[in-house]
């Protein structure tokens, strides 16, 4: 009696545990994915400063997707900006201290693109047309110090050219110390807003 009692808990105990043994099994898939989809395909990106008013404010959280293709005018992207793409009187593309840092901004040309800036006006012209930021929160100008290029200028193949949508203040590419970015310096392109929470959504 005694043995088939020993038996009969041991039975228990195992079947215990093959459950156990399932119940994390089936846990571990999907925490494994979500570990590598936050590792190879998004990312979380919180912004720091107001030079994307009135788009993004301060510390706001970012859903960032990390899969890199070609950029396109307008969208909103988290670059690196450890270094920074400047173009030399001979034409000849040479790379500067940059802002040894990550940052958000909206892309505003890509390569093959010829870029104007009217001061005066306050626009931004691409290939010669106008256009119409209505993100933007002030006129476009161009930096009293430290101005990077001279305008127009045509951005070179596998480059963008970025600007906040908060211009009076943002440190961009009109600046020496941000210059030009490299397509592969681009981290990830800015899909969702993800806090505060009652502004969860797409960003435009």
């Amino acid at each position: 009696m005694k043995e088939y009692i020993r038996f009969s808990r041991n039975r228990k105990l195992n079947r215990f545990i093959g459950e156990a043994v399932d119940i994390l099994s089936a846990a571990m898939v999907p925490i494994f994915l979500m570990i590598l989809l936050f590792t190879y395909v998004f990312r979380v990106a919180i912004v720091q400063g107001d030079s994307m008013l009135p788009t993004l404010q301060n510390e706001d959280r970012l859903l960032v997707f990390q899969l890199q293709s070609r950029p396109h005018n307008g969208e909103i992207i988290v670059i690196n900006a450890e270094s920074a793409a400047l173009i030399a009187e001979n034409g000849s593309l040479y790379m500067a201290d940059g802002l040894h840092k990550s940052i958000v901004k909206r892309v505003v040309a890509v390569g093959g693109q010829t870029l104007d800036i009217h001061s005066e006006e306050g626009i931004v012209y691409i290939n010669g047309e106008p256009q119409e930021e209505l993100y933007t929160n002030t006129i476009t100008q161009l930096p009293a110090l430290g101005n990077a290029f001279g305008y127009p200028f045509t951005i070179p193949e596998g480059y963008v050219f970025v600007m906040g949508d908060n211009r009076d203040i943002s440190l961009d590419s009109r600046y020496v110390n941000v210059g030009l970015v490299p397509e592969e310096d681009i981290e990830g392109t800015v899909l969702l807003r993800l806090y505060p929470l009652e502004k969860l959504g797409t960003v435009q």
